[in-house]
C-alpha cells in the first residue's frame, strides 16, 4: 500500500455534491438558488455552453436558448428542467423542487447528458468509434488511495467487459490511443471540464477520435475522491466508474435507463453490462467474434487451472516437445507459447495437493514421463520418467489430494501408479486387470476414484475405489455400445458418463444416488465425436462436442441435476478437442485445434450464461 494518503473524506457513502442547488426555485423566482441551478444545468448539456461546444463536437444543448439572466428564472430555463425531469424519470414539474435537488445533489460522471425535446433512449450511440479492432490504452498515473497493481486491475477489468461483447481488444502499450490518469481541479482539458472536489464529478472520458482532438479517448478520475476496489466500498468504486466512463470512451452517452452502467449518477457498485449497455456498444461495433486464436501449431491440448485459478494450456509442438501457455491473470490475457521440452505425446495435467500443477505424458520410449511446478504457478522441474509402457494416460486426484495416473498396458489391461504421499513421491506399477481403450476418471461424492473404459466388447466398463484413497472393485458392465467416454459430476455428487453411441449420438448414464446405483442409456441426440464435460459456475452439467460440421455444438443441464436444452451450435471449425474448463470466475472456456493448427478459444461472457 502506497504510504501517501488524502486529507479527504474516507467514508463508504459520498457527500452531497459540491455545485448543486442547495434550494428549490420555480419559475419566476431570481437570486443565488437560480444561478446555481442555471449552472448545474449548463455544465451537464442542458444549457448553452462554450466550454462543452470547444470539447464535443457533436454536442448541442438540450435548449437552444440561454436565460435573460444568470439568476432568472425564466421560460427557457424551465424547460431545460423539464427536459432534466423526463431524463431521469422525475415529475415534470418545471420545477427545481426536493426529487430534483435530491438527484442533483448525488455524485455523477462529468460527460454532458446528450438529449433532445423527445427524451433519451434507453441507449444513446454518440456517433463515434474507434476504425479498428484492436486499441491501445496507457496509465499516465496512479492514484496513492490504492496499490497499483489494484488500479491496474480494476482498469484491465473494466476493459475486458466491454470486450467481451465485441470484436474489441484492448492492450496496455507505451504509447496509446487511450490514456488513463488521475486529475485534480482545471487539469488542461479545458475550465468546463475542471474537477470540483469530492463527491461531485467523479470522472470524465472523451468520445473516440475526432472528439477532443488529442485527448479523444482519455479518460480522467479526480483524485480528491477516495477510490476503493473493495466490496463493499470503502470510497467511491473504482471499477464501476471505470466500466461507465469507458462506454464514452468507446462512443456511448448517457442512458435514460437507472440500472444501466451508463446512467449518468453513481449509485454505489455497478460492475457488470446490463442488456441496454450491451445494446448500445453492438449497435457501434457489433457482436463480439466467436473464436479467438491463441496460436501455435498443437496437438492433444490439455487444460489445467493453477492454485490462483488462472488456466493454463500444454499441447505437443511439431517438434514432439511439450508446450504451454496459460492467463497472465486469472480470468483473462495469455502468455505467449513456451516450452518444456522434452517429447511427449497424450499429455495430461493434474494439480498437487498444494497446487503444483504436474503433466504426464507418454515419452518416446513408451514411458510414462512426468514434470511438476516446483511452486505453485512458478518454474518446472525437469522431465522424469516413472517407467512402464502405456498409452492413454489420464490422472485424477484422490481424496487425500494424492495424485493417481491410469494408462492401457501393452496387455490392454487397465494399469495405474500412484503418489505414496501428497505431493510426493509415487509407488510402482499396479494392474487393474481388464481389457481397455480411452480411460476417464471420476470421483464420487465419497472421494471414492471411479474409473469407466471402453472394453473390448464396445461397451462402458467401470471398476471403482472400495474405500477412498484405498483399494478397487473388479471389473463391472454399463453396457451400450460406446466410445471416448467424458465424466462428469452433478451439483448433488452423482455422476454422469457421456459417450458417442453407435448412432454418433451422444448418450448418458447416471447414479441415481451419489455413490451408488446407475440408471439405463439415455440418448440426447446430435451427432458427435469427443465429448468433453464440465460444471457450470451453479453446478449444471454442460457437455461440448465436436459436429458433424467439424464445428463446436454444446447441450447443458437447465437445472442442476437434471434437465436438458436442446443442441446448439457455437461455431468454428476443429481437427482436434474440444477442451473445456473453467475459469476462477466460474465462467467456462473450450480449447480446441483449428483447422490452421493452432489452439483456439472461446468461452462464456459472463458465469453461467451466454457465449462471447
Amino acid at each position: 500500500m502506497n504510504d501517501t494518503t488524502h486529507e479527504h473524506d474516507d467514508t463508504a457513502m459520498p457527500r452531497p455534491s459540491s455545485f448543486a442547488p442547495a434550494e428549490t426555485s420555480r419559475a419566476g423566482d431570481q437570486g443565488t438558488a437560480v444561478r446555481s441551478a442555471q449552472a448545474y444545468l449548463r455544465r451537464f448539456g442542458y444549457l448553452p455552453n462554450e466550454d462543452l461546444s470547444e470539447q464535443y463536437a457533436q454536442w448541442r444543448p438540450a435548449v437552444g436558448r440561454s436565460p435573460r439572466a444568470e439568476d432568472e428564472f425564466d421560460d427557457s430555463m424551465e424547460e431545460a428542467v423539464r427536459l432534466f425531469q423526463k431524463m431521469y424519470g422525475l415529475d415534470e414539474t418545471g420545477e427545481v423542487d426536493e426529487a430534483t435537488l435530491e438527484l442533483m445533489s448525488k455524485p455523477r460522471c462529468g460527460f454532458p447528458d446528450i438529449v433532445t425535446s423527445d427524451g433519451l433512449a434507453p441507449f444513446v450511440a454518440q456517433g463515434n468509434r474507434w476504425p479498428g479492432p484492436n486499441v491501445t490504452y496507457r496509465h499516465v498515473n496512479f492514484t496513492p488511495d490504492l496499490p497499483q497493481a489494484d488500479v491496474r486491475a480494476a482498469i484491465r477489468g473494466a476493459f475486458d467487459r466491454w470486450s467481451a461483447v465485441t470484436p474489441l481488444s484492448f492492450t496496455e502499450a507505451a504509447t496509446a490511443d487511450m490514456e488513463i490518469g488521475f486529475f485534480a481541479g482545471n487539469h488542461g482539458d479545458g475550465a468546463g471540464n475542471a474537477f470540483d472536489g469530492p463527491s461531485g464529478v467523479l470522472a470524465h472520458c472523451y468520445y473516440p477520435p475526432p472528439n477532443g482532438g488529442g485527448i479523444a479517448g482519455d479518460c480522467h478520475f479526480d483524485e480528491a475522491e477516495t477510490w476503493s476496489v473493495n466490496t463493499p466500498p470503502s470510497g467511491i468504486d473504482l471499477p464501476t466508474v471505470t466500466l461507465h466512463e469507458l462506454g464514452h470512451g468507446l462512443g456511448l452517452a448517457h442512458s435514460e435507463d437507472p440500472n444501466a452502467v451508463m446512467y449518468a449518477y453513481y449509485g454505489g457498485p455497478r460492475r457488470e453490462l446490463t442488456g441496454d449497455d450491451v445494446a448500445g456498444i453492438q449497435s457501434i461495433y457489433g457482436q463480439r467474434f466467436r473464436w479467438a486464436s491463441l496460436g501455435g501449431v498443437i496437438n492433444n491440448q490439455v487444460a489445467g487451472n493453477n492454485k490462483d485459478g488462472r488456466i493454463e494450456v500444454f499441447a505437443q509442438g511439431t517438434d514432439g516437445a511439450l508446450w504451454h501457455i496459460w492467463q497472465t491473470a486469472p480470468n483473462n490475457g495469455w502468455s505467449g507459447w513456451s516450452s518444456l521440452g522434452g517429447w511427449l505425446s497424450n499429455p495430461t495435467v493434474g494439480r498437487n495437493k498444494d497446487g503444483r500443477l504436474e503433466v504426464f505424458g507418454r515419452g518416446a520410449d513408451g514411458a510414462l514421463w512426468h514434470k511438476w511446478q516446483l511452486t505453485p504457478g512458478g518454474a518446472w522441474s525437469d522431465w522424469n520418467s516413472l517407467g512402464g509402457v502405456i498409452s492413454q494416460p489420464v490422472v485424477a486426484s484422490n481424496a487425500d489430494g494424492r495424485l493417481e495416473v491410469f494408462g492401457q498396458g501393452t496387455d490392454g489391461a487397465l494399469w495405474h501408479i500412484w503418489q505414496t504421499a501428497p505431493n510426493g513421491g509415487w509407488s510402482g506399477w499396479s494392474s487393474l486387470g481388464g481389457w481397455i481403450t480411452t480411460p476417464a476418471v471420476g470421483r464420487n461424492q465419497d472421494g471414492r476414484l471411479e474409473v469407466f473404459v471402453q472394453g473390448s466388447d464396445n461397451a462402458l466398463w467401470q471398476i471403482w475405489q472400495t474405500a477412498p484413497n484405498g483399494g478397487w472393485s473388479g471389473w463391472s458392465s454399463l453396457g451400450g455400445w460406446i466410445r471416448d467416454p467424458a465424466v462428469g459430476r452433478n451439483q448433488d455428487g452423482r455422476l454422469e458418463v457421456f459417450v458417442q453411441g453407435s448412432d454418433n449420438a451422444l448418450w448418458q448414464i447416471w447414479q441415481t444416488a451419489p455413490n451408488n446405483g446407475w440408471s439405463g442409456w439415455s440418448s440426447l441426440g446430435g451427432w458427435i465425436r469427443k465429448p468433453s464435460v464440465r460444471n457450470n459456475a451453479d453446478g449444471r452439467l454442460e457437455v461440448f462436442v465436436r459436429g458433424a460440421d467439424t464445428a463446436l455444438w454444446h447441450i447443458w443441464q437447465t437445472a442442476p441435476n437434471n434437465g436438458w436444452s436442446g443442441w446448439s451450435g457455437l461455431g468454428g471449425l476443429m481437427i482436434g478437442g474440444p477442451v473445456a474448463t473453467n475459469n476462477q470466475d466460474g465462467r467456462l472456456e473450450v480449447f480446441v485445434k483449428g483447422t490452421d493448427g493452432a489452439l483456439w478459444q472461446t468461452w462464456q461472457s459472463t458465469p453461467n450464461g451466454g457465449w462471447n
